[in-house]
């Protein structure tokens, strides 16, 4: 079965901000804000968005509260969280997603957001793994380029132009065409939220992968717990983005991202491609989550309607 399609925005429309994981504050948010603006859609930012708890952006009450006003909010079109770190699992029990079911919206983000991402593909709801406003924070030159350039391809997905992924030179192995839903995020979390009502299955599905800032055997310890549960045997393909910023300890692991993967993977016969421009970078293109997707002649494409 298909997942739903929110409606796609034209110009004019309402995007709000959330921030259902750590807090952030105005001027973390404002050039992002702006920027949107500037592309002529409407940013609603609530005041609610800058509540603080602990190092929360509220309690996980005050948090859900502000997330299902804007599900309810007739005007608003898509909802894009402010950023990640931690917390998404803490106050997602909280919100009413027959909201979403009754008025289908766009929900945008990546990283803790993977939580919601995958819940929302869980209700059958296509979504939008995506950069969030926090890394257009203090940037210039050609990291304020590479982040303008995410955003850009963010509003386009919401628009209904899907950016495609040229992955014809990327380290790949068993190569072949391939198409599906994409399903999947951030690796840490998506085995945080394991065996849980956030869980999706993926038999059968496209998964990507990202992380950042783990210890080498942390990874080798998460894909092997998804192996033996079952849940990386029946791909379609695996599309690794982004791990930066990994550790290692003075008696080293061995093994790399890549040799990790393909030690566990590698059997299963499906295509995996390293290198996937998605994650925590500042160039961090869209990648629509339950929309049709195509690998072909080393191109990544997406149903645009």
């Amino acid at each position: 079965m298909s997942a739903i399609i929110p409606p796609y925005l034209k110009k004019g429309d309402t995007i709000a901000l959330v921030a259902p994981a750590r807090h952030v504050t105005p001027e973390q948010m404002q050039p992002a804000v702006e920027y949107v603006e500037s592309r002529g859609f409407r940013m609603l930012v609530h005041p609610d968005v800058y509540r603080i708890h602990h190092q929360f952006g509220g309690t996980e009450q005050e948090r859900a509260d502000l997330f299902n006003r804007m599900l309810a909010a007739p005007e608003v079109k898509a909802i894009w969280c402010a950023r990640g770190a931690y917390g998404t699992a803490r106050m997602i029990d909280l919100v009413n997603f027959d909201l979403l079911k009754k008025q289908p919206k766009w929900i945008a983000g990546f990283s803790d957001e993977s939580v919601l991402l995958n819940h929302v593909y869980r209700l059958n709801m296509a979504s939008l793994h995506s950069t969030m406003p926090v890394f257009m924070n203090q940037k210039e030159g050609n990291d304020l380029k590479d982040v303008r350039l995410a955003i850009d391809s963010f509003l386009s997905a919401l628009s209904g132009r899907f950016m495609p992924f040229d992955l014809s030179a990327n380290e790949s192995y068993n190569v072949a065409d391939f198409e599906g839903d994409i399903i999947g995020g951030n690796l840490s979390v998506l085995c945080s939220i394991s065996g849980s009502v956030s869980e999706t299955d993926w038999n059968g599905k496209i998964l990507f992968l990202e992380d950042l800032d783990e210890y080498l055997y942390h990874i080798d310890r998460m894909i092997l717990t998804l192996k033996r549960a079952g849940k990386l045997k029946g791909l379609k393909a695996l599309l690794v983005g982004s791990f930066i910023q990994m550790h290692d300890h003075q008696i080293p692991f061995g093994y790399n991202v890549r040799e990790i993967i393909l030690q566990h993977c590698l059997e299963y016969g499906y295509p995996i491609i390293f290198d996937v421009n998605a994650g925590h970078h500042l160039q961090n293109m869209t990648i629509p989550f339950g929309v049709p997707s195509k690998f072909k002649n080393g191109l990544l494409t997406f149903a645009n309607p």
